[in-house]
């Protein structure tokens, strides 16, 4: 990249200086100030979503494994994601508990653990703010990636975009890896960015090393990681070439050193614990990869639902827009360094194109699209000459990360929406008497076993209570006892301890309901979709027949077009769905209905 570029669109650039370089650096610190306080504020807004109830089906096992190591184990004995996220986690919620045990809010480990099972509504608070802190954070240091490539106002826009990007602003919600792991890839991405910087100085082994461990950092924290190797090796072979070929080897292999070495000092049991690594990750590949080609057919089936996540949610259109003039105007003027900084994306996307599309997974592509958008907008504003490029400058950000902003905002909003099966809960709690059977399906409704059922599940799964897991241990044993029901799950599988099934086969047609009332059954809760599974539909056709309906709950708004249940899909927070106009709050349509004593109607 040519010098001069650091300076288009940065005060005192080639058109005059306009504040003096103090001046300059306050205003950017102020403006920089500014986005970080709007960034956080967009990811605080509606992070209580749902609690006391979790909806995310992965925060649930997330949080639980990372409590887990508290029991002296750091071997997580799951490796469907790297380990350094967890040990993360679980300081973070640790911190969290001494600070509290410091203000008297938690009088004890016991209660601290009673906690998670009554009411884990500040333990979930304080695992979400560490998505708070990393997607903010990444704020940050896309600026300060953006100054060293593009130059201050380069960083700044791109800064802003990130803040509003409506993808990054939602996971910015959960407690899931995808954002953490963003904030380590951007980190590397700045270390590659020293290997082969903008202005060459003296070659020295130190860069390349210190990018290769910042590079295992991240693919510790999430597997996909692992194409930063791409922009890495570039970087690497395109700065030390030039003393030679050996000396670019020698260099490339320490960076590995390195990488191979962090990689495995953040997840040490993936060594350790070699042959449940490699189970657990065979399995993530068939969950994630083959998967996706069994739905979508042959490779890179999703490449296109992707691509229309990218266009209409991940930036918004203007940002996007700007990025792909970005990434065409760096090509022109600095191929090499473009190269660089469009490998990981490039190479991340086209292997997320294999995988079942979830919006999520575009986190890690995001700071490179703000980046390029950044790019683009001093480079258009350069146009503009002398002191109306700041205006320009000005003007463009602000008119393109307006649409993100408000979709995020009204995101926010959204979340902030009490849930189709909250209201469900409220219901049944208010109608149905405690310890009446409930059959209920899994990740809908969640209502607390009484103790009677969880003993009976236990039982059943578990064939004695004398040596019950540790959580489930400490549950039987809360004094007072929540007041809970009955309950039976309605599903073909399930590995949980604490769970009883009825399967769908064993449901509708000659047998009706008959499976569930044997189980005690009263009172039934069902999730509607807009294209039910076909083995349901048995047991849907049978309900119908054998209960009345109680009540419905809808994410629909009420003036909501006619065929809008059949268009939109319900936001349930764990798919690529989008937020779209016609729903007004989170959930599926939930319906409860309660069985007929005798069986199927007469009437």
């Amino acid at each position: 990249m040519h010098a001069d570029t650091r300076n288009d669109g940065t005060p005192g650039s080639a058109g005059g200086p306009l504040w003096s370089a103090p001046a300059a650096g306050r205003l950017a610190a102020a403006s920089l100030l500014a986005i970080l306080v709007a960034a956080a504020g967009l990811r605080i807004a509606g992070l209580g979503f749902g609690l006391p109830a979790v909806y995310n089906p992965d925060e649930v096992p997330i949080v639980s494994r990372a409590l887990a190591f508290a029991k002296g184990d750091l071997n997580p004995h799951n490796f469907l994601y790297p380990s350094f996220y967890f040990y993360l986690l679980f300081g973070w919620v640790g911190t969290y508990f001494v600070l509290a045990r410091a203000a008297g809010t938690v009088a004890s480990i016991q209660a601290f653990q009673a906690q998670f099972f009554t009411d884990p509504t500040s333990i979930y608070l304080a695992a979400r703010t560490l998505g708070v802190a990393c997607g903010t954070a990444t704020v940050g240091c896309v600026y300060l990636l953006g100054r060293r490539m593009f130059g201050r106002a380069a960083g700044l826009c791109a800064a802003l975009f990130l803040a509003a990007a409506p993808v990054h602003v939602i996971d910015s919600h959960y407690v899931k890896h995808d954002v953490p792991t963003t904030l380590a890839i951007v980190i590397a991405q700045a270390a590659i960015v020293s290997v082969f910087p903008l202005r060459p100085r003296r070659p020295g082994p130190w860069p390349a090393v210190v990018a290769g461990a910042a590079c295992g950092a991240a693919f510790s924290m999430h597997y996909y990681a692992v194409f930063l190797a791409v922009p890495l090796a570039l970087a690497v072979a395109a700065r030390y070439r030039a003393e030679s070929w050996k000396v670019a080897a020698a260099r490339l292999a320490a960076a590995a050193a390195a990488m191979a070495a962090v990689f495995l000092l953040l997840s040490p049991f993936l060594l350790l614990d070699a042959g449940t690594a490699w189970r657990d990750i065979v399995a993530n590949r068939q969950i994630v990869v083959d998967r996706a080609r069994a739905l979508d057919g042959g490779v890179i089936g999703g490449a296109g639902r992707y691509i229309q996540l990218l266009w209409l949610d991940a930036v918004g259109f203007p940002v996007m827009a700007l990025a792909v003039l970005g990434a065409v105007m760096l090509v022109q003027r600095a191929w090499r360094h473009a190269v660089i900084l469009l490998a990981f994306p490039l190479a991340f996307l086209l292997f997320i194109g294999n995988t079942v599309p979830a919006s999520r997974y575009l986190n890690p592509v995001i700071p490179s699209l703000a980046l390029l958008g950044g790019y683009a907008v001093v480079r258009i504003a350069a146009l503009a000459g002398g002191r109306f490029r700041w205006i320009a400058i000005l003007v463009l950000a602000a008119a393109a990360s307006l649409p993100a902003f408000h979709k995020s905002a009204a995101a926010d909003r959204f979340f902030r929406q009490t849930d189709t099966r909250t209201q469900a809960q409220r219901f049944i709690e208010e109608h149905v008497p405690a310890d009446a059977g409930v059959a209920v399906q899994p990740y809908s409704v969640q209502l607390w076993p009484s103790r009677d059922s969880l003993r009976e599940a236990l039982r059943a799964r578990l064939g004695t209570l004398d040596a019950v897991p540790q959580k489930f241990a400490i549950q039987l044993r809360l004094d007072p006892y929540p007041a809970g029901y009955r309950l039976v799950y309605i599903g073909d599988g399930g590995l949980d301890a604490d769970k009883i099934y009825v399967t769908y086969g064993d449901l509708g047609g000659s047998r009706g309901l008959a499976a569930l009332r044997n189980r005690g059954g009263q009172y039934v809760i069902v999730k509607r979709y807009n294209s039910p599974q076909p083995a349901t539909l048995p047991f849907l056709d049978a309900l119908p027949r054998e209960g009345r309906r109680m009540a419905v709950f809808t994410p629909y708004r009420r003036d909501a077009p006619p065929d809008a249940t059949g268009a939109v899909e319900p936001y349930l927070h764990n798919t690529d769905a989008r937020i779209r106009e016609p729903l007004e709050r989170p959930g599926p349509v939930v319906e409860i209905w309660q069985l007929n004593e005798l069986g199927p109607s007469t009437y």
